[in-house]
């Protein structure tokens, strides 16, 4: 659903077609130049999750994500490269699996916190993500996380209040990001439209810049 969302949105503004994976083999050069997914569906905050669901963890996709940034440099040298990490979008889709997963489903999680400490566990974790991608360059970022079922939502719903006053420290304490909070199917979409709502001015829409995903 996402990365047809997200193929989607990179063809309405004439960008690609299709949004390509990293680790794709068929991937040319160019492709790096306009946006890749650096992602993992079952992944999350918590190092466990991804453990649980066998994909590469937010470590390991900070790794390929610093792998890009090389390759980058090695087709438009360094200093476009700096200029292309510091003006795309990424997107950071995570959380749910967390909540629904690691902590209700599997209930491995649950043994050790409860709600309120295992959302303090998590923002911690989004919080040096965010952090590692600012130390790599990054200054806009968004932060998505897909709905939950009933049963999860209160739990969901107090992870993304402290998420929120998180994201607002951030921005207070690092020169020049921008990190928003955004809803799948509306806020992402106005985002784009609207980017000057946010504080925030996409050159990627208007250059030759790059989208990238990084989690699912």
């Amino acid at each position: 659903m996402l990365r047809f969302f997200f193929s989607c949105t990179v063809e309405a503004f004439g960008i690609k077609e299709l949004l390509p994976a990293y680790l794709d083999p068929t991937l040319q050069p160019n492709d790096l130049l306009t946006g890749v997914v650096i992602a993992a569906g079952g992944a999350g905050y918590d190092p466990l999750t991804a453990k649980l669901a066998a994909v590469a963890s937010l470590s390991d996709q900070l790794k390929q994500f610093k792998e890009y940034i090389e390759k980058l440099k090695g087709i438009v040298g360094e200093e476009k490269t700096n200029f292309i990490i510091q003006n795309s979008l990424i997107l950071v889709v995570a959380g749910s699996n967390d909540i629904s997963n690691t902590y209700f489903l599997s209930g491995v999680r649950e043994l050790e916190y409860d709600v309120p400490s295992y959302t303090d566990f998590m923002l911690k974790y989004a919080s040096d993500f965010i952090k590692d991608l600012y130390g790599l360059g990054a200054r806009r970022i968004g932060g998505i996380q897909r709905d939950c079922d009933e049963k999860q939502n209160q739990a969901s719903q107090l992870f993304n209040s402290k998420l929120f006053v998180e994201m607002d420290h951030l921005n207070k304490n690092l020169l020049n990001l921008r990190v928003v909070y955004i809803d799948i199917y509306n806020s992402l979409l106005d985002l784009i439209i609207n980017p000057a709502k946010y504080g925030m001015v996409l050159h990627l829409l208007y250059l030759a810049s790059s989208i990238i995903f990084l989690i699912n």
